[in-house]
């Protein structure tokens, strides 16, 4: 397996890391959950970002290989987050549409893409309720999250920082701006008549 070097002892894991570690336990603990995610994530490559760090994944040839983001490449999709909601994700207090849709987890692919990557993020989380070594993993991830200072804001596809909720409400107003549904354009419609 490919992955990115591994930190120094007693610094944890890096994003790579727990990336390389949760498929290698997921298909100790549940091959079929592990194949079902190979068949729904095919060979397409993503990016994923949390907090400041950034890798891409594939599964090659027999195994998942993870990379240090190499910028402009192609990738099938992206997405991007913050460690307090993978652990919201992870304790059950948040869904992964409910994520993207508060601007927590940002998500940049093809509809295709997109729903290929829920189907990953859903296998693990479910496989994660039943198997003890999953479960380790996410306990090692929120005790090295508690020692570690947080980031901060999150930052977003352009590189500037935004809390998620000014990320999704900026873009909602461009969305309703672009369609003309802000109430100046409404006026404006009716204006026009």
């Amino acid at each position: 397996m490919s992955t990115e070097p591994a930190p120094p002892t007693g610094a944890g894991r890096n994003l790579g890391g727990y990336v390389s570690a949760l498929i290698e336990a997921l298909g100790r603990a549940d091959p079929a959950a592990l194949a079902r995610m190979r068949q729904v994530v095919g060979g397409r490559r993503a990016r994923i970002r949390l907090d400041d760090e950034e890798v891409e994944v594939r599964f090659g040839a027999g195994t998942l290989v993870v990379e240090p983001a190499s910028g402009p490449a192609a990738v099938d999709g992206a997405g991007g987050t913050d460690r307090a909601t993978v652990l919201d994700l992870m304790d059950g207090n948040l869904e992964v549409s409910d994520a993207i849709s508060s601007g927590r987890l940002d998500v940049v692919a093809d509809v295709d893409a997109v729903a290929a990557m829920f189907a990953a993020i859903e296998i693990l989380l479910d496989a994660s309720s039943r198997s003890p070594e999953l479960q380790a993993l996410a306990r090692e991830y929120r005790e090295q999250s508690a020692r570690e200072p947080s980031p901060g804001p999150v930052r977003d596809r352009a590189g500037g920082t935004a809390r998620p909720a000014e990320r999704v409400a900026a873009r909602e107003r461009a969305l309703l701006a672009r369609l003309d549904l802000l109430p100046d354009g409404a006026e404006a419609r009716r204006d026009r008549l």
